[in-house]
């Protein structure tokens, strides 16, 4: 999958970076990190579509909690979610909403359900937005500067790997050469030319 994401980058730039920051924005903080190091995106705007793909993501979810929980009612029995289990999540979010927001946001799996619950619990939505927005930077700086990281360790390699390339083929000539040189002396030079 990453290297379907690569490709679609390489050729479209900043058009793919948006629908995959919707779903999957700490993979292309990482992904825009790369590119950014190698030079081919400009780190400011790619950035920032990613932190704005991930925070509209958020917002769909929140909505989604806020004005989709009837519904959630009525299908939570099938989801083996007992009416004792999701008053147990209600009350622990309306006591620590900001923390449940946050461990939501960084726990990969969680974070779908954990701001759905935000939303149906009506945690004011200034206080999610702004929770949800700091995470979501703090985050993406960090994956992003492993990116850029792992894109100049790349570019420094690939610089060595075109002095290896030199070199072997250097290695690899003198080789040739020699070998030559040791057969002519085996064979000598008249029964070559014969």
């Amino acid at each position: 999958m990453l290297a379907e994401i690569t490709r679609l980058i390489a050729a479209y730039k900043y058009w793919a970076i948006l629908p995959f920051a919707l779903f999957e924005a700490p993979l292309m903080s990482i992904v825009i990190g790369f590119f950014a190091a190698t030079g081919q995106l400009s780190l400011p705007l790619s950035f920032g579509i990613v932190v704005g793909g991930d925070f509209v993501g958020d917002t769909a979810l929140y909505v989604l909690g806020r004005w989709g929980r009837p519904l959630f009612g009525k299908i939570g029995w099938r989801l083996n979610l007992s009416p004792r289990r999701v008053q147990t999540v209600l009350e622990y979010f309306g006591l620590r909403a900001r923390r449940a927001i946050v461990i939501s946001k960084l726990v990969h799996g969680a974070g779908f359900t954990g701001l759905v619950v935000a939303g149906s619990i009506k945690v004011p939505y200034r206080r999610f937005a702004f929770t949800c927005l700091a995470v979501t930077l703090a985050q993406s700086a960090l994956l992003v500067a492993v990116g850029m990281l792992s894109g100049r360790a790349y570019e420094s390699f690939a610089d060595y790997l075109g002095y290896f390339n030199i070199v072997a083929t250097a290695i690899l000539l003198l080789i040739i050469f020699v070998f030559y040189r040791s057969l002519l002396k085996r064979i000598g030079p008249d029964d070559i030319r014969d």
